[in-house]
């Protein structure tokens, strides 16, 4: 329910990178690819010297800071009050721990990360690296 009223807001704000591929609807790994396919040969076509610099964010769920998130998701999509409220501790109320068969250690508290397998985990995860596609 929170992502059906979340996501139609966030993209009207126009702060949503254009380049944004992954967790956005009608795109895909597919449509980024064609995106980069098309740019490098265009760049080849008009002889033009060309770059590609890949990055691997695999691991970013786990970086996402808990303090810099709410201000992003205040300040670049205008969410706030009770959505704010809400989201706030579903990312920050966390803990951790590591299990083995049976054992388990002491739970102790998440200073990163979005709850990955969530249903606005993903979508969080966007609008958190989103200021990393608009500054070209």
């Amino acid at each position: 329910m929170v992502l059906k009223r979340v996501r139609p807001h966030v993209m009207l704000t126009g702060n949503v990178s254009e380049y944004q591929s992954a967790y956005r609807v009608g795109h895909s790994t597919e449509t980024a690819l064609l995106r980069v396919v098309d740019d490098v040969v265009t760049g080849a076509g008009e002889q033009s010297p060309t770059a590609l610099l890949s990055l691997d964010i695999s691991a970013t769920f786990d970086t996402v800071g808990h303090d810099i998130l709410p201000r992003r998701l205040s300040r670049d999509f205008g969410i706030a009050g009770s959505a704010l409220n809400w989201l706030e501790p579903f990312v920050s109320d966390r803990t951790e721990y590591v299990g083995v068969g049976c054992a388990r250690s002491e739970p102790v508290p998440c200073s990163t990360a979005v709850p990955q397998g969530s249903v606005l985990g993903p979508l969080l995860l966007a609008l958190y690296i989103s200021p990393l596609s608009n500054s070209q």
